[in-house]
């Protein structure tokens, strides 16, 4: 951040429970996204935890 002073550091680095939120957000969204890309592959996958999240609609 520019500042010797690592307090000024410590003040602004830290991270609130709505960046967290945001955040698990977007990765949950991503992964949504990844599966349905996936899906539209094919339905299924031979690996039985794959295969189970493939099938369960979202």
């Amino acid at each position: 951040m520019g500042h010797q002073d690592g307090s000024v550091q410590a003040r602004y680095s830290h991270v609130t429970a709505g960046m967290r939120s945001q955040f698990l957000d977007g990765l949950t969204g991503l992964w949504e996204a990844a599966l349905d890309a996936r899906r539209s592959m094919a339905p299924g996958s031979p690996v039985t935890v794959l295969d189970g999240l493939l099938r369960a609609e979202g």
